[in-house]
């Protein structure tokens, strides 16, 4: 299922979104669709070991990562939204095969999770989706992009700890908007004069 797919709501209807920025260290924001602001938080599923080195074949990182999405899941989400995998053109050169696979592997142990569960809509966002929706825009470099999305997230009074839960709020915000586009008005500068620079 695409984002694409997820059905437009009534603003009324509420509906419980985890929203989950998927990596070794993972961001995740969680809230009602009439929320205000989401919970978030940030779990890491590796511990380095010798050398600072990740664990090589991922399954510790894999059975943490099962672990912890079960305790998300009390109460089950009615939307789980999941930031894409980037194609394998976009990591060459800048990551490990080890390092592909093993985010592959995290979204497949996370979405049966919340499979099994019962979570009635499971689905993904490009970050580039993510951060036109939230920051208007997606092409600034990656650092830049998270810098941005970090001092957005805390103009609006969410206060993250660091990028992966910005990252994982950006992605709530925008399942928000997709159920009741009013909310998107929420972020943007032109409707919500604390975001305004020089206010």
């Amino acid at each position: 299922m695409n984002w694409k797919d997820v059905p437009t709501r009534r603003s009324s209807e509420r509906r419980n979104i985890l929203a989950i920025d998927l990596a070794t260290k993972t961001g995740w924001a969680r809230g009602y669709s009439s929320d205000d602001a989401p919970e978030f938080g940030t779990v890491n599923f590796g511990s380095k070991g010798k050398g600072g080195r990740m664990p090589g074949t991922g399954d510790a990182v894999f059975a943490t990562a099962l672990d912890w999405m079960a305790t998300m899941l009390d109460p089950v989400p009615d939307i789980l939204i999941v930031e894409s995998l980037l194609p394998p053109e976009a990591m060459k050169d800048k990551t490990s095969r080890q390092v592909r696979d093993r985010l592959a592997g995290l979204h497949g142990v996370i979405r049966a999770v919340a499979k099994r569960a019962g979570v009635g809509e499971i689905t993904e966002v490009s970050v580039g989706d993510t951060r036109a929706h939230f920051i208007g825009t997606r092409t600034l470099r990656r650092d830049d992009a998270k810098r941005d999305v970090m001092d957005r997230c805390l103009s609006l009074g969410w206060h993250v700890n660091n990028d992966n839960e910005g990252d994982a709020c950006a992605i709530w915000s925008f399942a928000v908007s997709l159920i009741d586009p009013n909310q998107s008005l929420r972020v943007s500068p032109l409707f919500n004069k604390q975001l305004r620079v020089g206010r």
